[in-house]
């Protein structure tokens, strides 16, 4: 209706208050609406993101234990590798294996190298 409108009998005056209540009503009931739907979506997306932290940290937690128990293997295969190749485990295992024995006198030559 328009602002300048004049209202010439009582029961037009009702009926354009009661609309207008009507309307203020609804526009309350909308934002309300508006209001609870936003702080659902907003409580939707709080508990989204928790649980796509949660499940990280979960893989985070097994994939550092499954690097833990690789670094043991690790640290066991090098200790199997400096078993094999030390000093001591090649002399034993030349004697035993290859019948090898350390040279005699007899049998070192030495060689004179002139500058």
């Amino acid at each position: 209706m328009k602002k300048n409108y004049k209202i010439h009998n009582l029961n037009e005056y009702k009926n354009k208050k009661k609309n207008n209540y009507k309307k203020r009503n609804k526009k309350k009931i909308g934002a309300k609406c508006i209001l609870l739907i936003a702080t659902f979506s907003v409580i939707i997306l709080n508990l989204c993101g928790y649980s796509k932290i949660s499940e990280m940290k979960y893989d985070i937690y097994y994939l550092q234990k499954d690097l833990r128990k690789k670094e043991i293997v690790l640290e066991e295969l090098k200790a199997k590798e400096t078993e094999k190749t030390s000093i001591k485990e090649i002399e034993l295992k030349a004697k035993e294996l290859l019948n090898m024995d350390y040279p005699k006198d007899g049998q070192i030559k030495y060689i004179d190298v002139d500058n």
